[in-house]
C-alpha cells in the first residue's frame, strides 16, 4: 500500500478493499460522516469501494451482515454510528456469537479526547460488547486503524469463527498519517493435531454397537459436508444435523436423521435415546439439544476446534480438539470402516416419520406450506426465518439439499432476525430462489426492512405463517401454564374482553393488513391465502414472480409444534402428538 499521506477514513477503505470487503450493511450518523464522505468520494471518482447498503435499523444492518456470512462463508460486515447506533447493533452482535458467525462490526465513537466525559452519544461499545463478541478494539490513534482492521478480520474466521468489534473514534477517521504503529504481537501456541486421540475415537466408533454422530453448525463452518457424508457412508453411522448443521446431509441419505432436540424429528431423539456411544463434531451441548439424562448410559465422543466447549456442559470419555476438516482427512485416510447394519436398520424405520404426519382441517396446516415450499423450489433454495414455531416447522418440513441454504437465529432466538438476514444472504447467493418463511410476531419486529427490500429490488418471496398469536409462547403457555395467553394475542384490541383467553379461530383482526404493504413499499406486491384449497395454487403464483411478494397465509390457529421435549424431561419422554 502506498504510504502517502492518508486520512484514517481513507486507511479504512483502502483496508477494506484490499481485504475484499464487498459490501457493507449500515446506516449513518454524526461518528461516522467522515466515513460515509470518503466512500461518496470513491464512488465519485469509480474507485474500488465496497458497495454500502442502507439499511433502515442498524439492528436491521447487524442481521443482514448476518445473512451475508451465513450464506457465503465470507466475513458479513456492518457499520453503525456512536450511542444508539451501536447499542442497537447489540442483538446482532450477540446473535453472531452464540452461532459463531465470522462478522465484523464497525462502530463510530465520539473524540478520543471526548471520551469519558458523557459526550453526545457517548456510550462504551468495547465495555458493553466484551461479553458478546469474540474480541474487540477501540481505535484512539490513527496509526493503529490499519492493522487493527486487519487483525480484527482475521480473527472473524480464525478458529471458532464469531464477531469482532472495531470501535473507531471520529477524531482517528479524520487525521492524516504516513506511518502505523506496528501490530501488537499476539500469540496463543496452536494445539498439534493428535493421531492418537482421533484413533481411540475412531475405534470406540467401530466397536459401539448404536453410534450417533451429532453433526454441529462447524460442518458448515468448516465447509465439511462432503467429508461428512463421505465419513458416515465409511463408518456406517446415522446423523443428526443440529439446527445449525441442517443442509449438511442432504434429506434424502439414508443415514441423516434431521434436526435432534427439544423440536427435533422422532428418528434423531429416538437414535439418541438408544445410542450407545454420541460422536459430536463441531457442535456445543447447548440445553435444547443435551435434555435431562442426555449422557447417561452412553459413551460421549467430542471433536472441536475451540478448547473451552470440551466437558463444559456434558463429560467426555473421548475428545479431540482439532479443525474437522483435519479429523476428517485423518479418518477418510486411515483406511478404517464399520458395518452397523442392523442398527441402520433400525434408523431406516424410524425415519419413516420423518417428518412426522400431520392432520388436516378446514384450516390450513402450517407444515403443509413449508411442504410445498420445499417441493416447488425442489428444496434448493436459500431458505431464511424469523424466530418461533415458523421456524422450528421450517427446519422439520423444508428437505434441504446443500449446506448454506438454511439461514435462521439458533442459539440466541432472535425475532426480527428474517427479513432483514434474508436482504444479507441476497447480496451473497443471487443465483439461488430465495424464501423467506416468518411469522407474524417475528415479521413486525423489523418490518420497516421493506425498504431496504424494495429500495434494492431483491426478489425475496416472503410467505408469513399468520395465526394471530405469538405462536411458541402461545404453545407453551396452553401445555404448561394454563392457557393464559393475553399478551401473546397479536388480534387483541381495546374492544376486547380484559379476560378473553380464548383462542378463537374466526378472529383475524389484522394488525396490521399485511396485504396493505404493497400500498406502502413500491413494487412489493402481496397476496393473502386462507384456505387449504388454495393453497399450492398460491405459493406457486408468489415463486414465480420476477420481484418482491409477502404472501399473508392464515395458518390453523391452534397447531402446535411437535415433537417436543419438555424442558426438564428426557428425551424417552418426548410428546410425538
Amino acid at each position: 500500500m502506498s504510504h502517502a499521506r492518508r486520512s484514517g477514513a481513507a486507511i479504512f477503505f483502502d483496508v477494506l478493499t484490499d481485504l475484499g470487503v464487498e459490501y457493507l450493511f449500515g446506516h449513518t450518523g454524526g461518528a461516522v460522516i467522515p466515513l460515509h464522505v470518503e466512500l461518496n468520494r470513491r464512488m465519485r471518482r469509480r474507485d474500488p469501494a465496497p458497495r454500502f447498503i442502507l439499511c433502515r435499523q442498524e439492528g436491521g444492518a447487524g442481521h443482514a451482515a448476518e445473512g451475508y456470512a451465513r450464506t457465503s462463508g465470507r466475513v458479513g460486515v456492518a457499520i453503525a454510528t456512536s450511542g444508539p447506533g451501536a447499542t442497537n447493533l447489540a442483538t446482532p452482535i450477540a446473535d453472531a456469537y452464540k452461532d459463531s458467525i465470522p462478522t465484523l462490526f464497525i462502530t463510530g465513537q465520539v473524540p478520543s479526547a471526548a471520551i469519558g466525559t458523557d459526550a453526545f452519544q457517548e456510550v462504551d461499545t468495547v465495555g458493553f460488547t466484551r461479553p458478546i463478541s469474540k474480541h474487540n478494539y477501540l481505535v484512539k490513534d490513527v496509526r493503529d486503524l490499519e492493522w487493527v482492521l486487519r487483525e480484527a478480520f482475521a480473527l472473524a474466521t480464525r478458529g471458532r469463527p464469531g464477531p469482532v468489534v472495531v470501535d473507531i473514534c471520529k477524531d482517528v477517521q479524520l487525521a492524516e498519517t504516513s506511518g502505523q504503529n506496528p501490530p501488537r504481537i499476539r500469540h496463543r501456541e496452536p494445539i498439534a493435531f493428535d493421531p492418537v486421540k482421533a484413533d481411540a475415537i475412531l475405534a470406540a466408533l467401530a466397536a459401539a454397537e448404536r453410534p450417533v454422530v451429532k453433526a454441529g453448525g462447524g460442518i458448515i463452518h468448516a465447509n465439511a459436508a462432503a467429508a461428512l457424508r463421505a465419513f458416515a457412508e465409511r463408518f456406517a453411522v446415522p446423523v443428526t444435523t443440529t439446527f445449525n448443521a441442517l443442509g449438511a446431509l442432504p434429506f434424502e441419505l439414508p443415514h441423516n436423521l434431521g434436526m435432534p432436540g427439544m423440536h427435533g424429528t422422532i428418528p434423531a431423539n429416538y437414535a439418541l435415546r438408544d445410542a450407545d456411544l454420541i460422536l459430536s463434531l463441531g457442535g456445543r451441548f447447548d440445553d435444547r439439544v443435551a435434555v435431562k439424562g442426555f449422557a447417561t448410559g452412553k459413551r460421549i465422543a467430542h471433536v472441536d476446534i475451540d478448547p473451552s466447549e470440551i466437558d463444559k456442559t456434558i463429560a467426555t470419555d473421548l475428545h479431540l480438539v482439532a479443525e474437522l476438516g483435519a479429523f476428517f482427512e485423518h479418518a477418510l485416510s486411515t483406511g478404517q470402516a464399520a458395518d452397523h447394519a442392523d442398527w441402520l436398520a433400525q434408523i431406516a424405520q424410524w425415519r419413516k416419520q420423518m417428518p412426522k404426519p400431520y392432520g388436516q382441517s378446514e384450516y390450513i396446516k402450517p407444515q403443509a406450506v413449508v411442504e410445498i415450499i420445499s417441493e416447488l423450489t425442489a428444496g434448493d433454495a436459500t431458505l431464511v426465518t424469523g424466530v418461533g414455531q415458523h421456524q422450528m416447522w421450517s427446519a422439520q418440513y423444508y428437505r434441504f439439499r446443500r449446506p448454506r441454504q438454511w439461514v435462521s437465529s439458533g442459539g440466541l432466538g432472535t425475532m426480527g432476525f428474517g427479513l432483514p438476514a434474508a436482504i444479507g444472504a441476497w447480496f451473497a447467493d443471487p443465483a439461488h430462489p430465495l424464501v423467506l418463511i416468518d411469522g407474524d410476531g417475528s415479521f413486525q419486529m423489523n418490518i420497516q426492512e421493506l425498504g431496504t427490500l424494495v429500495a434494492n429490488r431483491i426478489p425475496l418471496k416472503i410467505f408469513v405463517l399468520n395465526n394471530s398469536f405469538l405462536g411458541m409462547v402461545r404453545q407453551w403457555e396452553d401445555m404448561m401454564d394454563e392457557g393464559h395467553h393475553y399478551e401473546t394475542c397479536l388480534a387483541r384490541d381495546a374492544s376486547c374482553d380484559p379476560d378473553c383467553m380464548d383462542l378463537d379461530q374466526t378472529c383475524r383482526r389484522q394488525i396490521p393488513n399485511l396485504t396493505g404493504l404493497k400500498y406502502v413499499y413500491p413494487r412489493l406486491k402481496t397476496q393473502r391465502i386462507k384456505h387449504p384449497k388454495d393453497l399450492r395454487e398460491g405459493v406457486a403464483q408468489a415463486l414465480a414472480e420476477p420481484g418482491p411478494v409477502l404472501v399473508d397465509v392464515w395458518v390453523d390457529k391452534a397447531e402446535n409444534v411437535i415433537p417436543m421435549v419438555r424442558p426438564g424431561h428426557r428425551l424417552d419422554q418426548m410428546i410425538e402428538s
